[in-house]
């Protein structure tokens, strides 16, 4: 007897299911995708517990009348396409008659729709696929789906979802980018019973953009639009100083559909090339903002590539990430890229005595104690030094290291200090890395690096950053940071940490949150790894100018750190040359 054997329809529908339908976040994807489709001008979606007990999706669109109410959780039943060639023409986001009966096959499912036209409306009651109930109901045009108890027939599919926390943002996420790609459509997200997301659907690109991300972010975005034989290119990205750790930022629709193309996301990156510095290692940590819509002759793309629809191929690829290089460089360069001076609490010199340009540091100086109020030393300095080359030494009690004189500071970049037979060349970022680093390891009381300050500060989060931080408080206020969430997606922040007589941006705390994203997913991949990250973004940086004092306050701590011989990442932070190798390279000595 043969083994092949053909499998049961209920096999074989949660297997087609598990190509559509991943997670809750899939579920909502595949109902909005609908209610665009229908026409709809007020999409309401909420969900509990991540979508895993509930997700509802309300919307004013065309409607079913009854007979389609049948056919719509039959597999492969549409009417998007009739025959083959209509898959190379297909201006809807769904297609393939797969989504409805994909949800309907793994979760209990209710619809209530009616037509315009109609008198009553429809409820259809589904379990597993199965329709447990069908009748008449007095509802609104429209349809409204209500999915619970998604994965129930497939605990293993179960097992593999995340937190409802973590489900919850994914949807966020999502909601918030089809309502950056269709602004003409209002749309409302509600999050167990909170309003998290609201936009009007006034047509207005950048009032979404200001009412998901803030204002801050959107009053500076750059509108670039640009039309070619193919199509349109239009949009809004960020100029230069505006980045991200990751590509989760850089968003992309192609006639109205939210896809993941790493062509596209290069393409916008060269635009920026020389622009946005990458100092840092490893390079490109810094990646653009942008929410750009490519509208092109359905004939021209291939959205059939994968279930999730998300994949798209381009017939004419080299012209549309020629064409977009092209119209976010032009937009870069209408706008006027040489920042504004403008004083800022990161650029302060703290040190009165070696300020090249007094009333430029007094000024700045006052500008800080009206913001921060009066500072008091956190960190304790050695005797005053003259604004020269000085005598210093800095013996650790662990490691073998003698420096006995500083010698300046290199490209402000690099400090220079002369041993007993050899000289130093320190990388000032790594070396306040690790200084950091284990500070923040050793969890140090919050009270003894921390400066309150005399007006509170607003950081704007997304909903899943919002969530990282709430459920890691304890570890970042250890670090100096003092806040409590105001608002739906605002950090109001009351102190920050105070770092080698240098306040910390409330920024540093969004870029190092940044850095945990692994293809856009916020996920906690340890404790080290964030303290490392916030390390990162809290210490000097190259550019920062450090007075005597400070270059001696730096290695003072360096050595007394575990390991001063390189940053959390692994870099080095100094290397020596010796009197040999220095007067080998004169030929002083032969050898």
């Amino acid at each position: 007897m043969g083994k092949i054997k053909i499998l049961d329809d209920s096999i074989a529908a949660k297997i087609a299911a598990g190509e559509v339908i991943e997670r809750p976040v899939s579920v909502v994807k595949e109902l909005i995708e609908n209610s665009i489709d229908a026409g709809s001008k007020h999409i309401f979606v909420e969900i509990e517990k991540g979508g895993k007990s509930l997700i509802k999706v309300t919307d004013d669109g065309e409607g079913m009348d009854p007979d389609d109410v049948r056919l719509a959780f039959e597999r492969h039943a549409t009417s998007k396409i009739s025959s083959l060639d209509d898959i190379f023409k297909i201006n809807t986001l769904g297609f393939r008659g797969e989504a409805l009966p994909s949800i309907a096959s793994v979760s209990v499912l209710t619809v209530f729709t009616k037509t315009r036209e109609a008198s009553i409306g429809t409820k259809c009651t589904l379990r597993g696929g199965i329709i447990e109930e069908f009748e008449e109901a007095a509802v609104k045009e429209g349809c409204c789906v209500i999915v619970k108890d998604i994965f129930f027939n497939t605990p293993a599919r179960l097992k593999f979802l995340q937190s409802s926390s973590r489900e919850s943002s994914l949807i966020v996420d999502l909601v918030s980018k089809y309502a950056i790609g269709h602004p003409d459509i209002s749309f409302k997200l509600s999050v167990d019973g909170k309003e998290v997301l609201f936009t009007p659907g006034n047509g207005n690109l950048q009032e979404v953009i200001a009412r998901i991300y803030g204002f801050d972010m959107a009053k500076d975005m750059i509108l670039v639009d640009k039309t070619f034989n193919f199509g349109r290119i239009y949009g809004y990205t960020s100029p230069p100083k505006h980045t991200r750790g990751n590509r989760s930022w850089e968003t992309f629709f192609v006639n109205g559909r939210l896809v993941k193309d790493k062509s596209l996301s290069i393409s916008l990156e060269k635009a920026y090339r020389s622009l946005i510095p990458n100092d840092k290692f490893p390079p490109n940590d810094k990646f653009p903002i942008a929410f750009i819509k490519i509208d092109i002759e359905s004939s021209l793309i291939d959205v059939n590539v994968h279930p999730a629809k998300t994949e798209i191929r381009f017939q004419c690829e080299n012209e549309v990430l020629q064409s977009l290089y092209e119209t976010v460089r032009e937009g870069l360069s209408r706008t006027t890229l040489v920042p504004k001076e403008k004083l800022s609490f990161s650029k302060i010199n703290f040190s009165e005595r070696y300020s090249t340009a007094e009333n430029e540091s007094l000024l700045k100086e006052e500008y800080f104690t009206k913001i921060y109020g009066k500072i008091e030393n956190k960190i304790k300095t050695n005797d005053q030094h003259e604004n020269t080359g000085k005598d210093v030494r800095t013996e650790s009690p662990i490691f073998d290291v003698h420096f006995t004189r500083i010698l300046g500071q290199l490209f402000k970049t690099y400090i220079v200090v002369q041993g007993e037979k050899e000289f130093y060349l320190i990388d000032q970022h790594a070396a306040h890395e690790r200084i950091l680093f284990e500070r923040y390891s050793e969890g140090l009381n919050s009270q003894d690096i921390s400066q309150e300050l005399v007006y509170p500060l607003t950081l704007k989060l997304t909903f899943e950053e919002i969530n990282f931080v709430e459920e890691n408080s304890d570890l970042i206020r250890k670090m100096g940071f003092d806040f409590e969430t105001f608002g739906k997606d605002t950090l109001l922040i009351r102190s920050v940490p105070y770092l080698l007589n240098k306040p910390v941006q409330p920024e540093s705390l969004r870029e190092a949150i940044d850095e945990l994203k692994e293809n856009g997913e916020l996920r906690w991949r340890s404790r080290e790894k964030f303290l490392a990250s916030m390390a990162c973004h809290t210490a000097i940086k190259a550019g920062d100018d450090l007075s005597f004092d400070e270059m001696q306050e730096l290695l003072n701590q360096l050595m007394n750190t575990k390991n001063p011989y390189s940053c959390p990442h692994g870099r080095p932070t100094m290397i020596s040359i010796t009197i040999y190798e220095l007067e080998k390279k004169f030929k002083r000595i032969n050898g």
